[in-house]
């Protein structure tokens, strides 16, 4: 019943601001990235901590008072060799964020955001004449701190978590028994163009 007043709560605010949030603006872009994998990822067994590169694009629906929500895509890849073996991590990721741009005016000056999605990863085990892979899903969450500089440059640094699961022992660390969790968190920095 609590959930049920929430909900009728939060609906009546939409309704009564809807003059409001009705979209103000529509913008095209994309990013391109620096990344570091950080948490469990970045250990030496794993990505050494290796920086990766990615790119992607987003969709930025601007509100009045310098709100926005901004569905993206991203590819991110890191890959580590050592000893002849590469361990690579692809990730694919789909979602939406919230941005709030302190300037009041969207893709003007400093913002703060959030978001969540769904992702998947292909970790790959290659070299020493075996090959091994696999490809789990999970949903992630984001944080992110950015500024336009003009409103078609920016930039903007995002951390991302998300906890994979793959079904692949040999890919974990030396001494690992079963089945690997790796939580994926990474840090990128990102040029942002817009049209």
């Amino acid at each position: 019943m609590r959930i049920v007043h929430h909900l009728a709560l939060g609906l009546s605010a939409l309704v009564l601001s809807g003059t409001s949030l009705s979209a103000q603006e529509y913008s095209f872009g994309g990013q391109v990235s620096a990344a570091i994998p950080a948490g469990p990822l970045s250990s030496k067994d794993w990505q050494d901590g290796k920086p990766g590169a990615g790119i992607g694009a987003h969709l930025v629906i601007g509100f009045q008072g310098g709100h926005a929500i901004v569905p993206r895509f991203d590819y991110t890849y890191f890959k580590k060799s050592e000893s002849g073996v590469d361990r690579k991590v692809q990730t694919y990721q789909f979602g939406a964020d919230y941005n709030y741009f302190l300037s009041g005016k969207v893709n003007e000056g400093p913002y703060v955001g959030a978001g969540l999605g769904f992702g998947s990863a292909k970790f790959e085990l290659t070299g020493l004449g075996y090959s091994s892979s696999d490809t789990p899903n999970s949903a992630y969450g984001a944080v992110e701190g950015g500024w336009m500089f003009t409103k078609h440059m920016g930039a903007e640094l995002r951390y991302t978590w998300s906890p994979y699961k793959p079904d692949m022992a040999d890919f974990a660390p030396r001494g690992y028994k079963g089945e690997p969790t790796i939580n994926a968190p990474a840090i990128t920095a990102s040029f942002i163009f817009r049209f």
